[in-house]
């Protein structure tokens, strides 16, 4: 196993396979289209967009953004919503975050068809993946799958400890793990704010993922020796040279690169899988609709 793992390199992967199958789809005269859904300004939020469009475009999937008014009223949305959802020419749609205050996020989701929620943020589809059911897996727990089986890293019986708790990670990450299958079949503990001596716990894991969201949080004293360690985090912390900021994880890269047995960096990790397995979802979506 390689000491980095890069997670362009499985990307790449996914990718090219992901492009065969729109060209056999475009032969039976099916063509993905992803709607993306985008309220006000954010950096982040357009970044992430403009990324999705760049690779969906490369692989034959089409995208429109619809970039909406920060004051846009919740009811406007929702209409918008459904539009999407009738339209035959939509395989997926996604929901920027986040949300303006006003606006409830749980609310949008419900309207967002199951069928099309490739998100997988959907109440249906988040209860098919608690009961190991077909369904639209959230795209950064569906990375992380794609990593440990490109790297073919041995999960069955490994005890894997999650850092945070969160719908869109540490939850679904953590029953995708548990399942009666290759790359699961773990031991999983979930870590959070309230979890006490967190380090003797993260010392334990065969394989530490960090879901946390704070910048550098996981250092050396926390993690044993010769583990594995994949970190899902992408903080923008300020520095002195000229860009004035840079993206790090969850885990301080180089606190404990020399004790781990391999390691995900950031960037160039998980982060370069979750556009894939995100376009993923949409052929999905296309290939369903074809199959029925």
């Amino acid at each position: 196993m390689e000491k980095i793992l890069s997670g362009k390199k499985v990307s790449k992967k996914i990718l090219s396979e992901l492009k065969e199958k729109v060209s056999k789809l475009s032969e039976n005269r099916i063509h993905p289209k992803l709607s993306i859904f985008m309220i006000g300004d954010n950096s982040a939020a357009e970044y992430y967009s403009q990324n999705i469009i760049k690779k969906a475009g490369k692989i034959g999937i089409q995208t429109e953004l619809l970039q909406l008014a920060f004051e846009i009223k919740e009811k406007e949305l929702i209409d918008k919503i459904k539009l999407a959802n009738r339209n035959p020419k939509i395989y997926g749609i996604i929901l920027q975050m986040p949300l303006p205050k006003h606006i409830q996020g749980d609310k949008i989701i419900l309207e967002i068809s199951p069928q099309k929620d490739i998100d997988g943020m959907h109440p249906l589809n988040a209860g098919k993946l608690l009961l190991g059911k077909d369904c639209f897996i959230p795209c950064t727990p569906a990375a992380v799958l794609e990593l440990l089986k490109f790297y073919q890293i041995e999960t069955d019986g490994k005890k894997i400890v999650i850092i945070g708790r969160s719908n869109i990670v540490g939850k679904p990450l953590a029953n995708l793990l548990l399942r009666k299958n290759k790359y699961a079949n773990a031991t999983v503990t979930i870590c959070h704010s309230h979890t006490k001596n967190i380090e003797k716990i993260t010392k334990s894991a065969d394989i530490l993922i960090a879901a946390i969201g704070k910048a550098n949080f996981v250092t050396a004293k926390m993690i044993k020796k010769n583990s594995i360690l994949i970190d899902v985090g992408i903080n923008e912390i300020k520095t002195n040279d000229a860009n004035g900021y840079k993206f790090v994880g969850d885990i301080l890269y180089e606190d404990v690169f020399e004790k781990a047995k391999a390691i995900t960096p950031v960037p160039g990790g998980i982060g370069s899988i979750t556009t894939a397995t995100l376009l993923s979802n949409v052929v999905k979506t296309a290939e369903n609709r074809k199959n029925s």
